[in-house]
């Protein structure tokens, strides 16, 4: 009897735990009351999740335990390696989750107790709820496309004055609230006037305001300071701390640079009213844009306003790579508010952004061409030059001059029979070698440590004096601090030709070196020449202005042999173009590379100053070698000549010991064939330069000197050669994986193939209308201003760690409605100030305190600290110091003298700074 008894409990029991029957509640009556009638996974369960459990059980799968993703309904649904099931929708008791929240078994309890992570027991609750509601995944709000929502229906649409309005309203009828009366005139004037241009009304404007009774009294105030110098000026201050703007480097020493075209281009963008998918594309790939003008040039400036540094013994690949990264920080949190720089190391622990990912966005930034150590003051290149239009009118006049001077000097093969009288006097002086060489070092004999019986040079170190077997005496350099100065010499300009020749005996190394020069002095951007075989031995001459973006470098197409010796050349005619330089092996013009052909200004070597200086040239090594591309020489020198004028490829031949001018003038008055007769004429020409060359010397010493007074502004520009970029192991720079291309976080949007890899497909493809993020998190910064908090707390971060909206559809229609009227920023923040929100009292009564004490719903006005700037403005004009006139208000003269005063106007109004007068 008891057994039949008992059976049917058993029965039950058994169907119970098969079926999964949920035996109660683990929770409370006190806490159930509190919860929600419905559970959202997006607003009440992924912020708990996020916070406490995807550190272990989240996107990252280095830092992933158990094989478990708790950020993916897959995952969270599926069997574990233990049988089990994290998340059973809709058996709560059948849930690993569940078990492990409530459990006390150290072992067992999640979160550990060693993480220092507790679950309240609402949040215990809601997650249990949750599980049993069925535990439905949603996408992260943030990740959702942008669709206008219907506006909702209202009880009390009498308060609302347009669309903002009525998602307001809504919520506050939820909590039987409404919308506060409207602030006073004279409170609101003032509102309106700190938020749209930062400054306090005068006592005119606020009479004026006072004195329209008319119904578009309001509007006409806000259109006026819509239309204001003010209002850009207001808006760029917010831009510029996005773009993290300064006139200073930011490390080491700190010192000036000279940004403000940037940011004067951001003011005017703003006082032009520019549509924002115009203003967002010019900044991240003006430079990348069908021939980009001078203002889309200047706009890249953007990404190029990050810290830089010019310590000596910095890792040049190294900070450039970190300019990189903070490229993509700055661009995923200014366009996208994400975090992105969390995936730098390892897969993003919270948003759906890998390791790989992060790489592919890094690759639309890898590929400026720039330098990771910069110099102590002045900018970094690539840079733009920023003539003023009379200067613009002179130059453009020189080029002209320039072209025609150049196109007299071009003689053609009929007037070549015309000009013979060269061929006698070359007979007459019978010439054994080049003439006018400045410096010529035989090193036969060094002694006293002097190469020359002038000491023009010296041996700086232990340079051997050995014995050759092909060259005799000759200097021996072991490549690690032994090289020759030769004072007072190589000081060119760079309209100015020159030549030089050595015999070297190089080494077998695998890294660069210098074979003669006066360049690599950090503190002014490496300005110089020099001479060199890089890292495969192809020898190079660059003329220097700064490095990498105003210079001249050409190389050879072949290498020169090591281990043997090899006569080595260039001649330079002082065009400032890689077309006037030729490089000579064994005393042949060889096939040269041309790596960059952008000189533009002076090349004579200046100290930290800006004082020219006499600084030495130097054989075996140039200024500096820490810069890792040039390092010192290691071999054997022999025979140096140095030409203050440009060399004929005969001379150079007679140099290299191959063939003579002498030679070449009996073969042609044998037989005057026209290859002869040129190379003849030319070596005359050379050498006796007629007027037509000196002139148009003058002329490029004359745009030379121009050019060396336009003030510059730094810019993005892409690399001629595109950069391999690679997965760095742990972000390291100098631990690259794996390759991969340019492209997005697929979780935000993919990237098509039908968008250029590059910046500018980037650009457009943060506005394509399905992007979730673009349009929120401006819309989301907008209404910040006027509000002192956006609809999301956290503006930098809409993932999955950032605050939610407290009013997701007003969040959207603001975005859809940016978009759909052209990115127009000034028309949204219009539609925001002349909304019933904006214009309440911001007056507090007992019902709000209770109801609302932080203002999220919106019942009363905005009422929030202001900036720092101001505070000091409407303390200025508080003291009568600010004195309002067109342009923009400007700072009073304090009486009488010897009292406090404000020498400069308000800086906050970024005025425009001459180019003469500093950036600071």
């Amino acid at each position: 009897m008891k057994a039949n008894y008992f059976l049917p409990f058993f029965i039950l029991l058994f169907l119970w735990i098969l079926i999964g029957c949920d035996p109660g509640r683990p929770y409370s009556e006190e806490v159930a009351a509190q919860l929600p009638g419905q559970i959202s996974y997006n607003y009440h369960i992924r912020p708990i999740l996020t916070d406490r459990c995807f550190s272990c059980h989240g996107p990252d799968a280095a830092a992933r335990k158990a094989d478990l993703r708790l950020d993916e309904a897959a995952s969270a649904y599926q069997i574990l390696q233990s049988g089990r099931v994290a998340i059973q929708p809709g058996k709560l008791h059948k849930s690993e989750v569940y078990q492990r929240i409530y459990s006390q078994d150290p072992e067992l309890q999640m979160p550990p107790p060693d993480s220092k992570l507790t679950l309240s027991d609402h949040e215990k609750a809601l997650i249990c709820k949750w599980i049993g509601q069925g535990g439905v995944y949603e996408p992260h709000w943030s990740f959702v496309p942008v669709r206008p929502p219907q506006l909702p229906v209202l009880k009390h649409p009498e308060a609302v004055a347009n669309p903002i309005d009525h998602f307001i309203q809504a919520k506050l009828e939820q909590a039987d609230l409404t919308l506060s009366p409207p602030a006073d005139k004279e409170q609101l004037i003032r509102r309106l006037s700190f938020d749209l241009t930062g400054l306090p009304p005068s006592l005119a404007e606020i009479d004026a305001f006072l004195r329209d009774n008319s119904p578009q009294a309001y509007e006409k105030v806000v259109d006026r300071l819509l239309d204001s110098d003010a209002y850009a000026e207001r808006m760029a201050q917010d831009w510029l701390d996005l773009a993290r703007y300064a006139d200073s480097h930011g490390l080491h020493s700190d010192g000036w640079r000279s940004m403000y075209p940037w940011r004067d281009w951001v003011i005017g963008a703003f006082r032009e009213h520019i549509p924002y998918d115009q203003f967002l594309t010019w900044q991240l790939a003006g430079d990348l844009l069908p021939d980009p003008s001078r203002e889309q040039l200047v706009a890249t400036g953007f990404n190029r306003n990050h810290k830089t540094t010019a310590e000596g013994g910095a890792v040049d690949e190294e900070y450039r790579t970190e300019y990189v990264h903070d490229r993509v920080a700055t661009t995923a949190t200014t366009f996208m508010g994400l975090t992105m720089e969390c995936a730098r190391c390892h897969d993003h622990k919270y948003d759906p952004v890998s390791q790989e990912e992060y790489y592919r966005f890094f690759a639309f930034f890898n590929q400026v061409d720039e330098l990771g150590l910069t110099g102590d003051d002045g900018n970094a290149g690539p840079n733009l030059l920023l003539p003023a239009p009379e200067t613009e009118l002179k130059l453009k006049a020189i080029r002209q001059q320039l072209r025609e001077k150049e196109s007299a000097l071009v003689l053609s093969n009929n007037e070549l029979a015309e000009q013979q009288a060269f061929i006698k006097q070359l007979k007459i002086q019978s010439p054994s070698a080049p003439k006018q060489a400045g410096v010529h070092l035989p090193f036969d004999l060094i002694a006293d440590e002097k190469i020359d019986r002038y000491a023009y040079s010296r041996v700086s170190g232990e340079a051997a004096i050995v014995e050759d077997t092909e060259r005799g005496t000759v200097l021996e350099l072991d490549g690690e601090y032994e090289f020759i100065n030769v004072r007072d010499q190589g000081l060119f300009e760079q309209f100015q030709p020159f030549s030089a020749s050595i015999w070297i005996r190089p080494q077998g190394r695998s890294s660069s070196q210098t074979i003669m020069g006066n360049s690599a002095q950090k503190g002014t951007f490496w300005r110089g020449w020099d001479f060199a075989l890089d890292s495969l031995n192809h020898l190079s001459l660059r003329l220097i202005h700064a490095l990498p973006h105003d210079v001249l470098a050409v190389r050879t197409a072949v290498a020169v042999p090591t281990g043997s010796w090899t006569h080595v050349a260039f001649s330079y005619d002082g065009s400032g173009r890689a077309a006037g330089v030729e490089l000579y092996v064994n005393g042949k013009p060889t096939e040269k590379v041309i790596i960059y052909d952008r000189l533009q200004r002076s090349i004579y070597p200046i100290a930290f100053s800006k004082e020219r200086t006499k600084t030495p040239l130097r054989l075996g090594k140039s200024y500096r070698a820490f810069t890792g591309e040039y390092g010192i020489f290691s071999g054997r020198l022999d025979e140096f000549h140095l030409f203050a004028r440009a060399l004929s490829g005969l001379e150079v031949a007679e140099l290299a010991g191959t063939s003579s001018v002498k030679t070449v003038l009996e073969q042609y008055q044998k037989e005057p064939e026209l290859v002869l007769g040129r190379a003849l004429l030319t070596t005359w020409q050379v050498q006796h330069p007629p007027p037509e060359q000196l002139e148009l010397t003058a002329l490029r010493q004359q745009q030379q000197e121009l050019l060396d007074t336009v003030p510059e502004t730094m810019i993005m520009q892409e690399v001629a050669v595109p950069r391999a970029t690679f997965i760095l192991h742990r972000g390291n720079y100098n631990e690259p994986t794996r390759e991969v291309q340019a492209g997005t976080p697929a979780a935000v949007l993919p990237f098509a193939d039908t968008l250029e890899p590059n910046r500018l497909g980037l650009a457009k493809w943060l506005l394509q209308p399905d992007h979730p993020l673009t349009s929120r998190v401006l819309a989301n910064r907008i209404w910040q201003q006027f509000f002192g908090r956006g609809l999301v707390d956290t503006p930098h971060d809409l993932g999955l760690q950032g605050s939610l909206p407290i009013h997701p559809q007003l969040l959207d229609w603001l975005a859809a409605h940016l978009m759909g009227n052209g990115w127009n920023i000034q028309e949204l923040q219009k539609q925001i100030v002349l909304s019933a929100t904006y214009r309440q009292s911001s007056k507090m009564n007992a019902a709000l305190t209770e109801k609302d004490p932080d203002n999220r719903l919106l019942a009363r006005g905005p009422s929030y600290r202001l900036p720092a700037e101001m505070i000091r403005d409407n303390a200025l004009a508080a003291a009568d110091l600010l004195e309002y006139r067109v342009g923009g208000p400007s700072v009073k003269p304090v009486q009488p003298p010897g009292l406090w005063q404000e020498k400069t106007s308000s800086t906050h109004l970024l005025r425009k700074y001459e180019p003469d007068a500093g950036s600071n």
